[in-house]
């Protein structure tokens, strides 16, 4: 549901006609006005559960990705160089702490640097930091060095220890038993050559914790070919989980169409062995869907001010997903398909050509097999059309980046950031075969019907259950939002 905070105002009454609708309202009005019915979840649980934009926290030096504490009480977010200590409050966020990462801290043989993903250690005394090489001579001859994981503690942000990972870090996972930690490697290279056979195989890092942060080692684990429809030779993993009991970890890899599951060993050898950890390789295949596909952002028939919903067109598009979250029950992982495909690559799916639109859906699957359980189909982007919300209508739509899974008042949900649409939605995933499109929750209100791109980019995202909140990292303005949610 479409909410105002504080300092902020709608820009005209229309608009706060439409805010007042809600966006199932919303979409049945639009529906009416372009003669096209929207797909909307059943009477009984389109309403149960919606979320209220409470609070923004601006001028953050960086907002890429972010991690929350156990306790739902303390998150950090970290972008280009900084990393921030943020509380979490019922109706505010507060920076507590703000460290730069130092040139000590870059990878070895790089010049600069930029930290990526970031986790909370389950006791909540410490962070783990990737830390990417961006030095522009090594990236524009596909040299990058190996990255680098840098231990910060907490709430003092001072550095309590690093390790060299593999090339490329851009997501950083810790077991909930605190023994040790998941880095994904991307080393994504030269993306507009991913058919070359010479290119560098991404990996994921095991970080061995059980000496604790300052004394910290890492082992890469290779990624088979087998399971991978696209260039098997050239994994790049891109988001890391662990499951809550620790016996596995599951990694995107996106450019590969694919999902990585590493068994994890009951006790863990006291010398850490790639041998000792088994990957399997899931293909998460095509989707179907009926949209927008032509134009870029604010132009033509991708303007948010004047969609015209009778000018969709059926595409086939790759999952290759960003995000990836666990069910609390370890049954089924959900994916956040943003696609990344590229059209120089020549892709084709079992004989099938695909488009460069991407699936723009929430995918779930069962978490043993890879066996696809469900996705939610067009909902996502009949929302974002219905409030008038920017997408790149060519390429990828509202593009949902990154997801995260957890039960409240009941259900499963599973929240997702909607990267070019400055939104995210809420899904019911209690059915994993029957996802629900609970609640769109704008984040930038001024960009409604705006004819522009957005302006927050809606990145990293964590459902806090015990508190009923969500909170957002924005990258692209430096900022971080807080949602409430409301049980009904």
């Amino acid at each position: 549901m479409y909410r105002i905070i504080e300092g902020l105002r709608p820009g005209n009454p229309r608009q706060r006609w439409l805010r007042s609708l809600g966006i199932w309202g919303a979409i049945a009005l639009l529906s009416l006005s372009f003669t096209l019915a929207v797909s909307r979840p059943s009477a009984a649980q389109a309403r149960s559960i919606q979320g209220t934009l409470a609070f923004t926290l601006t001028d953050l030096g960086g907002a890429e990705m972010l991690a929350v504490s156990a306790n739902g009480q303390r998150a950090v977010v970290a972008g280009d160089q900084t990393i921030s200590v943020v509380a979490i409050g019922r109706n505010n966020l507060r920076v507590e702490q703000t460290a730069t990462l130092q040139a000590a801290n870059f990878p070895a043989g790089s010049t600069a640097a930029e930290i990526t993903g970031v986790a909370i250690s389950p006791n909540g005394r410490y962070a783990l930091a990737g830390v990417k090489d961006d030095d522009p001579a090594n990236l524009d001859s596909f040299n990058e060095v190996p990255g680098k994981v840098v231990a910060y503690s907490l709430p003092d942000l001072q550095v309590l220890g690093e390790v060299t990972v593999g090339r490329g870090p851009d997501s950083v996972a810790i077991a909930p038993n605190g023994q040790f930690a998941a880095v994904a490697n991307e080393d994504e290279e030269n993306e507009e050559d991913l058919t070359n056979p010479n290119n560098r195989a991404g990996t994921v890092s095991i970080i061995d914790l059980r000496r604790g942060p300052a004394a910290m080692t890492q082992i890469e684990i290779p990624i088979p070919a087998a399971g991978m429809p696209f260039f098997p030779h050239d994994p790049q993993p891109e988001t890391v989980r662990i499951a809550r009991d620790s016996s596995f970890i599951v990694t995107t890899l996106q450019e590969n169409n694919a999902v990585a599951r590493i068994e994890v060993p009951r006790t863990l050898p006291q010398t850490l062995n790639p041998r000792a950890f088994r990957v399997t390789n899931f293909d998460l295949g095509l989707r179907t869907g009926l949209g927008l596909t032509g134009d870029r952002v604010g132009t033509g028939n991708c303007r948010s001010s004047s969609y015209d919903l009778s000018l969709r067109q059926e595409y086939t598009a790759a999952r290759e997903p960003d995000g990836i979250a666990l069910s609390p029950d370890l049954s089924f992982f959900v994916t956040a398909d943003e696609d990344n495909l590229v059209g120089v690559n020549e892709q084709s799916y079992q004989g099938i050509p695909i488009t460069q639109h991407g699936t723009r859906s929430v995918s779930v699957f069962d978490a043993k097999t890879g066996a696809l359980l469900s996705d939610s189909g067009d909902t996502i982007e009949d929302s974002i059309l219905a409030l008038q919300l920017p997408q790149r209508c060519h390429s990828k739509g509202p593009e949902p980046e990154v997801v995260s899974v957890g039960t409240v008042a009941g259900r499963t949900l599973a929240v997702v950031s909607i990267e070019r649409s400055d939104a995210i939605t809420i899904h019911d995933v209690t059915n994993p075969r029957d996802i629900q499109l609970l609640d769109t929750v704008i984040l930038n209100p001024g960009i409604v019907a705006g004819d522009r791109a957005a302006e927050f980019e809606p990145e990293g995202i964590e459902l806090i259950p015990q508190r009923r909140q969500i909170v957002v990292s924005n990258p692209e303005n430096g900022s971080m939002s807080l949602i409430n949610l409301t049980a009904r």
